[in-house]
C-alpha cells in the first residue's frame, strides 16, 4: 500500500461535471503479477480520486496487460513511442445520460421503476436492455392513458382516436417501436447516438401525456382565482409537499395533521419521508402516500391495497391501477374531514399491515 501525494493529478470522467476533468489522486494501491516465466505481466491500480472542480469522489480500477500497447512515432525525431493501454472502470459507474429533471414527477410507480432500470443499463452500456426498456415504457404509457389495447398498433390507433397523439407524432414513434423489434428479434443494438434518439422520443411523449397534466394540476392549485379570493400560499408558487402543507388553510391543515397522526400511530416502525409532490408513510415500503390540494380543500391518499379486494365506494374511492398519479398505491381515497379518516381507518390499517 502506498499513499500518493495529494497534488498528483490525472484526468478521469466526473459524473457530477458530466465530462472528463482533472482529478486529485487521493490514494493509490498498485500490484503487478507475472506469469511463471516472467514473460508477461498484469498491473492493477486502485485509485481514490477527487474532482478538482466539484470535489466529487470516485473509485477507479485501472488494469494493464503487458502485451496490450499502442505504437506511435515522435513527430520530430521519429523515435518509436510505446504507450500502455489501460482498461478503466469507475465506481459509481459513468453516467452517460442523466434522467430528465421531471424524473421524480413520474406519476406511476411502474414507469419510474422501468426508467430507473434503463438508466442503470446505460451505465453498464447494455444498450440492448435500454432499447427493450424503451419499448416497455411505451407499452406502459398506453395502458395508463387509454387502457390495454392488446398490441402496440391498436394502442397507437387508440391514442390517435382520443386526440392524445397526432399522426405526425405517430410517424415519429414508429421507428422507436421498430428499434425494439429489431433488438428483440434481429439482434440489432443501437449505438449511443441512436439510443439518445429513442429515449428523447419516448421521454418527450411521457412528459406531454402524463407529467405535464399532473404538474398543470399543481399549477392550477397555486394560481389565484379570478374572483380575487386569496389562496393560502406563499408569494412564490410552492413546489414541495412540505411547503403546500405549511401553506394550507387552517381547517385543511387540521385534517392533514389528524390523518398524519393516525398513520404514525399505526406502529412504532412507521417513518415519514417528504417527497416533492406527496408525503410518504413507510414501514418496509410505502403504505400511504398523501397529497394535499389547498384550493379544492381535499387530501388524497394512495394505499398499497388491491382494489379488487376492497368494496369501493365511488363517492370518495377510486381504483388507480391504470391512472397516472403521484405517489405509490393502487387505491385512491379522497378525504375532506376528520370523519372521513374514521371511515377509512380499517383500510389504513390494512395497508400498513400489508407493507
Amino acid at each position: 500500500m502506498n499513499n500518493k501525494d495529494a497534488t498528483k493529478i490525472e484526468k478521469f470522467f466526473c459524473n457530477d461535471c458530466g465530462q472528463k476533468t482533472r482529478h486529485f489522486i487521493r490514494s493509490e494501491h498498485s500490484t503487478t503479477s507475472h506469469d511463471e516465466y516472467e514473460v508477461v505481466s498484469s498491473t492493477q491500480r486502485l485509485l481514490i480520486i477527487e474532482c478538482c472542480g466539484c470535489e466529487h469522489l470516485a473509485l477507479v480500477k485501472k488494469t494493464h496487460f503487458s502485451e496490450d500497447v499502442e505504437y506511435s512515432y515522435h513527430p520530430v525525431t521519429r523515435e518509436e513511442i510505446i504507450e500502455p493501454i489501460w482498461q478503466e472502470t469507475i465506481y459509481p459507474p459513468v453516467t452517460y445520460r442523466r434522467p430528465p429533471p421531471w424524473f421524480e414527477d413520474l406519476p406511476d410507480d411502474t414507469l419510474r421503476e422501468i426508467s430507473e432500470e434503463i438508466y442503470k443499463s446505460l451505465q453498464s452500456e447494455s444498450l440492448y436492455l435500454a432499447t427493450f426498456g424503451s419499448r416497455t415504457l411505451i407499452d406502459r404509457l398506453i395502458v395508463l392513458t387509454v387502457g390495454d389495447q392488446g398490441n402496440f398498433r391498436n394502442g397507437l390507433r387508440k391514442l390517435e382516436d382520443e386526440g392524445m397523439l397526432s399522426v405526425h407524432e405517430s410517424d415519429i414513434l414508429k421507428p422507436v417501436l421498430e428499434a425494439g423489434n429489431a433488438a428483440a428479434h434481429r439482434g440489432w443494438s443501437p449505438n449511443k447516438d441512436q439510443i439518445e434518439i429513442i429515449l428523447n422520443t419516448v421521454e418527450n411523449l411521457i412528459l406531454r401525456l402524463l407529467v405535464l397534466p399532473k404538474l398543470s394540476e399543481e399549477l392550477d392549485d397555486a394560481v389565484p382565482s379570478r374572483n380575487g379570493k386569496a389562496k393560502s400560499k406563499p408569494k412564490k408558487p410552492y413546489v414541495t409537499i412540505e411547503k403546500k402543507i405549511n401553506a394550507a388553510p387552517i381547517s385543511l391543515r387540521t385534517v392533514y395533521d389528524a390523518l398524519a397522526e393516525k398513520l404514525r400511530t399505526l406502529g412504532a416502525d412507521v417513518t415519514v419521508h417528504p417527497k416533492k409532490h406527496y408525503m410518504a408513510f413507510r414501514r418496509k415500503r410505502n403504505f400511504a402516500s398523501v397529497q394535499i390540494y389547498n384550493q379544492n380543500h381535499v387530501l388524497k391518499v394512495y394505499l398499497s391495497l388491491d382494489p379488487d379486494e376492497v368494496e369501493i365506494d365511488g363517492s370518495f374511492m377510486r381504483d388507480v391501477r391504470k391512472i397516472g398519479h403521484f405517489g405509490t398505491g393502487n387505491l385512491e381515497i379522497t378525504i375532506k374531514s376528520k370523519k372521513d379518516i374514521d371511515k377509512v381507518y380499517d383500510l389504513l390499517e390494512a395497508s400498513y399491515a400489508a407493507s
